[in-house]
């Protein structure tokens, strides 16, 4: 007699591989409008090494305009124009992170990005990691001294 669960048990493995695989698919990115280069000021986002969380590509923006994806131990330098921007951070489908800055000609302003402990907990019931993603806190921290030991995303300008 053949076993009639074995073709659900394989399309339920090739679903969730598929499902965990979507997850690593990083966001496409747009180009960010130049700055005047005798006005703006700097902004390094960087994302820290993590086991949680690690495989998934965080996908990083200014003003709703998503301009590059890290992935663990990587930074993107972005050149803006002086003034209010909110910066925001997303994985997968999760809602983003967002942080509001003033930033300063001439200023570096760095922010530190994170996996959420709350992800932690999501990965015993990986369901709740497919219907609500992984969530990742935006902090502005002083400039770490090793942000040379970060692999740097290259960011486009039109």
């Amino acid at each position: 007699m053949k076993n009639p669960t074995k073709p659900v048990s394989l399309l339920a493995c090739t679903l969730a591989a598929s499902l965990q695989l979507a997850g690593c698919v990083s966001t496409p990115t747009q180009t960010l409008p130049p700055p005047p280069t005798t006005s703006r000021g700097e902004i390094v986002v960087y994302r820290e090494s993590a086991f949680v969380a690690g495989g998934v590509s965080l996908s990083v923006g200014v003003d709703e305009r998503r301009f590059a994806n890290l992935g663990n131990h990587e930074l993107a330098r972005a050149w803006l124009a002086p003034g209010a921007h909110e910066i925001l951070v997303q994985a997968r489908s999760a809602e983003p992170t967002r942080v509001k800055i003033q930033l300063d000609a001439g200023q570096t302003l760095c922010l530190r990005t994170s996996a959420s402990p709350s992800t932690y907990a999501k990965v015993v019931m990986p369901i709740s990691l497919i219907t609500t993603g992984y969530h990742f806190y935006l902090n502005e921290q002083p400039c770490p001294a090793d942000l040379g030991s970060y692999q740097a995303i290259p960011v486009v300008y039109q």
